[in-house]
């Protein structure tokens, strides 16, 4: 080989070791940046990061103003408005592709790529969007509806309306170019006359068959007495739906006639009330305060709700019968002492209980069958404000009270420091009266209602008794 062919070869050699060295920076520079000739939305990403793609993709989204044109009126607004949501992540995914490997990046010297945004339409955002375009335009197209006249207590009809309206599709594809692109372009609009695609006939149609729902007689007896479902209930029974250009016929909701049913019948159902045997120290029962009551379970809710519905649904009148399973009551004994049941109050062994005589104008203090204190003399309340008479309990005593009322003709009556005090009713009381002089009567000049006793007596009765002590007052 002659001295130029070497000279030639060393010197190709030498190219080729600088080129492969200049690309080897390159593709390494490039590595998670984007190539050369890279543009998004139309302005330039070339050897941005995937933060700084992003960040700059956010700002643009964020100050971007699409331009708008309505019957000649112009308008602007932000992709938000128009429902336009913006993938930042899948946009700069895309701007990077190129710079996916070493061979890319070589390669995308030689080319150029813009990237559109990757967008999608909220569909729902872009609808309310339209609506109040085509509202400030004036009357919109206006479908007709129903609703419930609570006054009236029936359906009714919200009239249909003709009016302005878009073409909605075109708005969508402009919304989606221009939320892709970034673009300038104006998106140029007029607006249209239309129809609504529901009527007031075809909604005169719905309530009419809904109506006629509401309007089928149905009662249910349950021996004693009728009930009948509310205007409330029966609103539940019916299910209109309402589509965005059509009215569904009414339907009748099954599981609500059911659920009123079975509510209804839980409603009369009685549990059963457990009764009370009293019984002496042999066991023998010796009487029956408290009978109890038996109880009363609807057993047929089922077969009357399957009949009401099949009612309804043939539009015919309704008479139901509930059932009833009987549940016996159950009693419990309540033991009392020996003696006791020939007594005012059938106590237990035992208890403290005082008894006002009114037959005899006298107070008793027991214990169990056993007499303790008395038959102590006392005056009861006069003809016209009498001593009341039942069972009560002591709830309240005072050592010392300034006693205040009316009189039977109106007038205030005040008597000041009345001792020994021992309420067991309201306004009725125990205490000692220090300005009578005689006990054991009744009639006139008896008390305002309360018990009168002497003053020792009084005090025995108050130290002795206890809140909660059952007191009877009986003739």
């Amino acid at each position: 080989m002659s001295r130029t062919w070497k000279w030639i070869v060393a010197a190709v050699a030498a190219l080729v070791v600088a080129l492969g060295g200049s690309t080897i920076a390159y593709a390494s520079y490039f590595d998670g940046r984007a190539v050369p000739g890279t543009t998004v939305a139309g302005e330039s990403v070339s050897g941005m990061t995937a933060d700084e793609i992003s960040e700059s993709v956010s700002k643009r989204v964020a100050d971007f103003t699409a331009k708008m044109s309505v019957d000649g009126t112009e308008r602007e607004a932000s992709l938000a408005d128009l429902g336009v949501n913006v993938n930042v992540d899948a946009t700069v995914q895309e701007a990077l592709s190129a710079s996916s490997s070493a061979w890319s990046r070589v390669s995308g010297l030689f080319g150029s790529e813009d990237v559109p945004l990757a967008v999608e339409l909220d569909e729902d955002v872009l609808e309310l969007f339209v609506n109040d375009l085509v509202s400030s335009l004036g009357q919109p197209a206006t479908n007709a509806g129903i609703e419930f006249d609570t006054n009236a207590g029936k359906y009714a009809v919200i009239p249909s309306f003709a009016g302005h309206d878009l073409d909605r599709e075109k708005i969508a594809d402009y919304a989606l170019s221009v939320g892709a692109s970034l673009s300038d372009e104006a998106g140029n609009f007029e607006s249209f006359e239309t129809e609504p695609k529901i009527v007031t006939a075809d909604a005169n149609e719905v309530v009419s068959a809904a109506n006629k729902i509401l309007e089928v007689p149905v009662s249910i007896s349950t021996g004693n007495r009728e009930i009948s479902p509310t205007i409330e209930d029966r609103v539940s029974w019916v299910t209109i739906e309402e589509k965005q250009d059509s009215l569904g016929e009414p339907k009748l909701n099954e599981e609500a006639v059911r659920d009123w049913t079975a509510r209804t019948a839980l409603s009369t159902n009685d549990e059963p009330v457990p009764g009370v045997h009293n019984v002496n120290s042999r066991g023998d029962v010796v009487s029956t305060p408290n009978e109890g009551a038996p109880g009363y379970t609807v057993n047929n809710a089922d077969q009357v709700a399957d009949a009401l519905v099949k009612a309804l649904g043939a539009g015919e009148p309704f008479e139901g019968l509930f059932e009833y399973s009987l549940t016996d009551q159950e009693f419990t004994t309540q033991l009392i002492a020996d003696g006791a049941e020939n007594l005012a109050y059938q106590a237990a062994p035992g208890e403290k209980w005082i008894d006002i005589n009114l037959s005899n104008a006298t107070v008793s203090a027991y214990e169990g069958a056993t007499i303790v204190r008395g038959p102590v003399p006392m005056v009861p309340g006069e003809p016209g404000t009498e001593t009341v008479t039942g069972v009560f309990r002591v709830y309240l005593q005072y050592v010392q009270q300034t006693m205040r009322g009316l009189n039977q003709d109106g007038t205030e009556y005040v008597t000041p420091d009345v001792p020994w005090v021992t309420y067991f009713h309201g306004g009725y009381a125990l205490h000692g009266a220090p300005w009578r002089s005689s006990f054991g009567w009744s009639g006139p000049g008896g008390s305002h209602g309360c018990v009168n006793m002497p003053v020792g007596e009084a005090k025995w009765f108050f130290d002795w008794a206890e809140i909660g002590t059952i007191t009877v007052s009986h003739y």
